[in-house]
């Protein structure tokens, strides 16, 4: 199910038996058709005739990244995307390959063809519409460039001396001090996506790290746009299936610590506002069945009328755009987290988070009001209402980057219509008990605070705001001051 579907976070609860007693298993939209060769390459498409005019768009996703490095292989993850996006061969001159990426990048909404982390990479490519010629070269760019290459010391001296090749990262930097927090205890730490390799390298070397890693049966072409299926799918067997190789070592997976309850502050050059962050940590498990997929409802119903009754306070007690909220909650590396923003001027950053500990403090012990329930579920009715207008309206971009998230955290992509019927069981079933119970949950559970300051305008510190919540929402939680990093600005981990 896309468009209005889930944001893949869920909050095991314990809710009624009675309530979700049957579990049903969720069912594979069968929109999406698939197919694996025999030397396992798989490949996954969606045809949408509802969108004719959109651009077609390729993901190759490989299950290979940083993890895989051995200390002597330190950077190879990330520089072999270089390797690729530069890689001349004699279907692909250098003037065919540079027009082949003018075409191949949506102008309106252009994306890095390549990003790394510490467990896949990606590449993404984006076509005009009615090209069946440029989708047969675009294949066949993934099968000898990326895919199936034998990279030349003209690809790695490229590879290692061009400047501006978009290769992004995620996290977009491993550096960050929120980040490294939640690395602290993991496999991941000591392995950046990122990072470049130092010292001579070794082409034999490359090749070889290359072939152990990027093998057929881990990767997966994902295609969405209005093609002719069966002629996509015979172009796609031919491509791709000889391709040579098997993965002889498990593949790695991610998995990040859990937030730990801590205060973090940043000092910036920059930015002329403060801005404060809660993190909770959040259980996870894969939505492949009814219940836990009602449940992450429930809990995702809660975290947003808990957000939403803060934004009701913050409009009543400060001037519009002098406080800027915002609710974040997301799976990453088999972890899922909520983030709790709120951004205003230095000289009013002590005022708002007075305000957030006192709201949140009340809802924790009064609920959300009657009003706010009810207005919120008459919202998600004229939601659900609109939902094939809505998945109607979905751009193909939107759609397979919903399917790669799901893919990734083992939610089933169910079909809009199963979507419908759950959905609409879930909204009657509410009420506003339920709601306040979940809402109890989350704020029960102790948070990680940050706070990023402008360096020259420094008023408070994360601990003394920690301490503030630790008074009002768990007196009973024990206040020992973790150290807190101090370090200059960086860019928010993705």
């Amino acid at each position: 199910m896309q468009g209005l579907k889930v944001r893949y976070i869920i909050s095991v609860v314990l809710l009624s038996v009675a309530q979700f007693a049957q579990a049903e298993p969720l069912q594979p939209d069968p929109a999406w058709q698939q197919g694996k060769l025999e030397n396992g390459f798989s490949w996954q498409l969606l045809q949408t005739p509802q969108r004719p005019n959109d651009r077609i768009q390729l993901r190759l996703a490989i299950k290979a990244g940083s993890l895989s490095e051995k200390a002597s292989e330190k950077g190879y993850s990330y520089l072999i995307p270089k390797m690729a996006l530069l890689h001349q061969t004699e279907a692909f001159p250098t003037a065919t390959l540079q027009e082949f990426w003018r075409q191949a990048t949506d102008p309106d909404m252009p994306i890095p063809p390549a990003v790394v982390s510490y467990d896949y990479t990606i590449y993404s490519l984006s076509l005009p519409n009615n090209r069946p010629d440029l989708i047969k070269q675009a294949l066949s760019w993934l099968s000898t460039s990326v895919a199936g290459a034998t990279y030349t010391e003209a690809a790695l001296h490229n590879g290692l001396e061009a400047q501006n090749v978009p290769v992004a990262t995620l996290p977009l930097n491993a550096n960050d001090p929120v980040w490294r927090a939640r690395l602290k205890g993991s496999a991941m730490m000591g392995y950046d996506p990122g990072q470049k390799p130092s010292g001579n390298v070794d082409l034999a070397g490359v090749n070889d790290f290359y072939q152990k890693w990027y093998t057929p049966d881990v990767m997966t072409l994902y295609v969405a746009g209005h093609v002719d299926s069966r002629m996509l799918s015979d172009t796609i067997s031919q491509t791709f299936s000889g391709l040579q190789g098997r993965r002889s070592e498990p593949v790695s997976v991610a998995v990040l610590s859990t937030v730990k309850p801590q205060s973090i502050d940043i000092l910036q050059d920059q930015p002329a506002q403060d801005t404060l962050s809660l993190i909770w940590d959040i259980d996870w498990l894969p939505i492949n069945d009814s219940n836990i997929l009602l449940r992450y409802w429930a809990s995702d119903l809660a975290r947003e009328a808990v957000y939403r009754t803060l934004q009701k306070s913050f409009n009543q007690k400060f001037n519009q755009d002098e406080v800027v909220p915002g609710l974040d909650c997301r799976v990453q590396y088999q972890k899922a987290t909520c983030t709790l923003t709120v951004t205003a001027a230095p000289e009013k950053m002590a005022a708002v988070t007075d305000l957030v500990a006192s709201e949140l403090a009340a809802i924790n012990q009064n609920g959300i009001s009657p009003e706010l329930f009810d207005e919120m579920i008459k919202e998600k009715q004229v939601q659900l209402s609109q939902l094939f207008a809505a998945y109607a309206r979905t751009s193909t971009d939107v759609l397979i980057s919903q399917r790669l998230i799901s893919q990734q955290n083992g939610v089933v992509d169910i079909a809009p219509e199963q979507y419908q019927r759950l959905r609409q069981a879930f909204l009657a079933a509410q009420s506003l008990e339920q709601v306040n119970m979940e809402a109890r949950r989350l704020l029960s559970q102790e948070a990680a605070f940050v706070l990023a300051q402008p360096k020259d305008k420094q008023t408070m510190d994360a601990e003394q705001i920690r301490q503030k919540f630790n008074k009002v929402l768990w007196p009973k939680i024990p206040t020992t001051p973790e150290p807190t990093p101090v370090a200059p600005a960086t860019p928010a981990a993705q």
